[in-house]
């Protein structure tokens, strides 16, 4: 019975000591303000997500049908450009620039260039031109002006 009395008087005193040590208080509210913090942080994180899901839902609901600006519209494939990444599409933009370049007198025209990435050399734009890129386009720019 005297070795259980002696242990809880040790106890007694350990639970004394640590309520008045400034260092504990202190080691106590370090750790409680980085759960605090790091809750927060997950919340935001767990916010900021369902904002981008509602954002990216937005944004596919808003996809819609590609506007005509100008009387007369062309898409880029009827010039024989592949949206492939790989194939130089130059001699296509040049030749849909020209056509347009042709119909300028008559209102204009729209150039759509559709979802795919468009590898192109620098060509040159016209006057009364619309170019109109959906989403998912990408024209993709090279000093290259052939491949071998």
């Amino acid at each position: 019975m005297a070795h259980f009395s002696h242990q809880r008087s040790q106890i007694r005193r350990w639970v004394t000591s640590i309520r008045s040590s400034h260092r504990t208080w202190g080691f106590a509210l370090w750790i409680f303000a980085f759960i605090s913090v790091a809750l927060w942080q997950r919340n935001l994180i767990v916010r900021l997500a369902s904002a981008h899901n509602s954002t990216q839902a937005a944004f596919d609901e808003s996809v819609r049908a590609i506007p005509v600006l100008r009387p007369h519209v062309f898409n880029l494939t009827q010039f024989g450009a592949v949206g492939d990444g790989k194939t130089l599409n130059t001699h296509a933009f040049e030749l849909a620039v020209s056509t347009i370049t042709d119909v300028a007198s008559l209102g204009g025209g729209q150039l759509n260039v559709p979802p795919g990435v468009w590898l192109t050399a620098p060509f040159n734009l016209t006057s009364h031109m619309t170019l109109f890129l959906a989403a998912g386009s990408v024209i993709l720019g090279t000093q290259v002006s052939t491949f071998s």
